[in-house]
């Protein structure tokens, strides 16, 4: 049973799962009921994304001293297994939005949200900056959310889906791509990384100028999609005439300012550590979503779901990943 939760990875299942829940309420969608079988979608999307990304992966990983553990890899989880994990997600997805969300419009974009992490995880080994693929498939997501409350969607939707297309184009782009560029050259793997030069040299990770200037416009213009709905009035950096969500959202954006750095600073020979800061640049600007949301949740739900919600996206990867990988808390792939 373990090892079919690492193969799901549940530590991060909020990440896609909570999208189109932020799709819906910035769609002005807030009833509870709603807002969990969206969670639930987004759920199945998560297992759908990663279990599939390991099916198409399993020749590649074999050849990866740090992935060569993963379960489809060594047998502990079977491919027919996985492929009826996530095909079953697709088709249980499909099919409560169906019987609770059904309009031609939300079905339509989430399956052009399947269709786009389908592609990146099947040519994302092949093709150079698949992760915008994967990016619109966030991005898709998000919409879909929304339009299972409204065939019209807001503004404030389609900022915060890019606000999720922002975030996975960093994650996966940068970080988990940064990783691997040993592996990656060594293999002939195309990703944006070595596109634009990263390349080792004697076990040192050397990064080009032009890397640097790429990685932090990425998160520059990722914090600045993120603080539109303060500067276009939909959301406002006070509560309760307290600068709560300002200052948290200040703190957060300096602090991923600097993981930028140490990830692209950090050397090969330092990968555990390279990890915990993609972990933490990743938990906390995923935490950006609900404090540029939270004065206008509080204002429409209430204080405590949005004091729920952020305490829950703290503890629940730490729980999993006590859970999964004891003390050493992170998994070394």
């Amino acid at each position: 049973m373990k090892k079919y939760f690492i193969l799901i990875r549940p530590y991060g299942m909020l990440f896609l799962g909570f999208t189109p829940v932020f799709g819906a309420i910035a769609n002005g969608g807030f009833t509870f009921t709603h807002l969990l079988l969206l969670l639930l979608v987004g759920v199945l999307a998560h297992v759908f994304t990663f279990v599939q990304n390991d099916y198409y992966d399993i020749e590649i990983d074999t050849q990866s001293r740090y992935v060569s553990t993963r379960p489809l890899v060594t047998g502990d989880v079977s491919k027919a297994a996985a492929f009826i994990m996530f095909f079953s997600s697709f088709l249980l997805s499909t099919l409560i939005v169906i019987i609770y969300f059904f309009s031609w419009y939300s079905l339509i974009v989430l399956f052009l949200s399947f269709l786009f992490i389908t592609l990146y995880n099947k040519y994302s080994k092949r093709f150079y900056a698949m992760e915008y693929v994967l990016s619109l498939g966030v991005f898709t997501y998000g919409v879909f959310g929304a339009l299972t409350v409204s065939n019209s969607i807001s503004y404030l939707v389609v900022i915060v889906s890019l606000v999720g297309f922002m975030q996975w184009l960093f994650s996966v782009g940068v970080s988990a791509n940064l990783k691997d560029v040993e592996f990656d050259v060594k293999q002939g793997v195309s990703t944006t990384p070595t596109l634009l030069g990263v390349k080792t040299i004697d076990k040192k990770l050397v990064i080009p100028i032009g890397f640097w200037v790429y990685a932090f416009g990425i998160k520059v213009i990722h914090i600045l999609i993120v603080l539109l709905p303060f500067l276009l009035g939909y959301t406002s950096i006070y509560v309760y005439n307290l600068p709560i969500p300002g200052v948290c959202f200040l703190v957060i954006t300096i602090t991923l300012l600097y993981l930028t750095r140490k990830i692209l600073s950090t050397p090969m020979g330092e990968r555990d550590k390279m990890l915990i800061y993609e972990g933490l640049q990743e938990g906390l600007a995923f935490l950006l979503i609900p404090v540029v949301l939270m004065s206008y949740i509080i204002e429409n739900i209430g204080v405590v779901p949005i004091l729920s919600l952020i305490l829950l996206l703290v503890t629940w990867p730490l729980f999993w990943f006590r859970i999964l990988y004891g003390k050493r808390m992170i998994p070394l792939e």
